[in-house]
């Protein structure tokens, strides 16, 4: 398990992005904690502005699908996108975060996988061919 860090400009932004992310698989969970205040050189100017936290709970197999859509999304023009490998916690928990960010899955019902242009069941009934004896 991993847990990626990334911070939006407001509440709006971030909310979008965690439901974004769950819906997509892409987090097991996304909590969105408010910083107060975050200071950073940008552009060569000192900035001091209130952003949210999300810490986005996934499997380290997704990390670059989830950097891919924060990248996609994201307000700003170069977001903030790190992780820090998660190796001890409650095994439950870290099994849950697995299942529900797993990205390929197989049907359980093979009827799924059937193509609309499967075949039709009904076929005509093969005729043994003519032979010159009789």
């Amino acid at each position: 398990m991993i847990i990626v860090l990334s911070t939006y400009p407001d509440k709006s932004s971030a909310q979008k992005a965690a439901a974004d992310l769950v819906e997509r698989r892409l987090a097991a969970c996304v909590s969105i904690i408010p910083i107060e205040c975050s200071v950073y050189r940008w552009k060569g100017k000192i900035e001091k502005r209130s952003e949210r936290l999300l810490l986005i709970k996934t499997g380290k197999s997704a990390y670059s699908a989830v950097e891919r859509r924060i990248k996609e999304t994201h307000p700003h023009r170069v977001p903030e996108i790190v992780y820090v490998t998660v190796d001890r916690g409650n095994r439950d928990y870290l099994g849950w975060v697995e299942t529900s960010t797993r990205l390929f899955r197989l049907p359980l019902d093979l009827r799924e996988t059937m193509r609309d242009s499967a075949p039709s069941r009904e076929h005509k009934r093969a005729r043994k061919p003519r032979t010159l004896s009789r």
